[in-house]
């Protein structure tokens, strides 16, 4: 059930350097290669997908755990179901995702204020 999520997690982890075990290696795009300024439309990962799509899809596979929590949880409070088990683990999962969610934020907003204040 975590998969959407790891996935997501996994492949925001692809759009490190191909090259992890040397990080000593050269660049992969060259000056004349740069993309244009502007946006990240132009920046796209090994995969294919670009950063915006892969937060994107993060943040909505949190939302639709959310939904199914909303939804387990309301058909156990109107005894429509009374599989509390499935309730429950739909929840952490649910917060689980969340929390992951918060912790990618954090790591992504310390990564812009460190070069933010780097000298040029």
């Amino acid at each position: 059930m975590i998969d959407p999520v790891s996935s997501s997690f996994a492949a925001l982890q692809n759009l490190r350097s191909p090259d992890r075990a040397n990080p000593v290696s050269t660049p992969q795009i060259r000056i004349g290669e740069l993309p244009a300024a502007g946006g990240t439309e132009g920046v796209r990962g090994p995969g294919g997908a670009s950063f915006s799509d892969l937060v994107g899809g993060l943040v909505r596979s949190v939302d639709s755990k959310s939904k199914v929590a909303d939804a387990e949880v309301r058909s156990l409070m109107l005894g429509e179901s009374d599989n509390i088990h499935r309730s429950m683990i739909a929840m952490q999962e649910s917060g689980l995702a969340f929390n992951l969610l918060i912790e990618v934020r954090n790591k992504l907003v310390e990564s812009y204020q460190e070069l933010m204040r780097m000298p040029v």
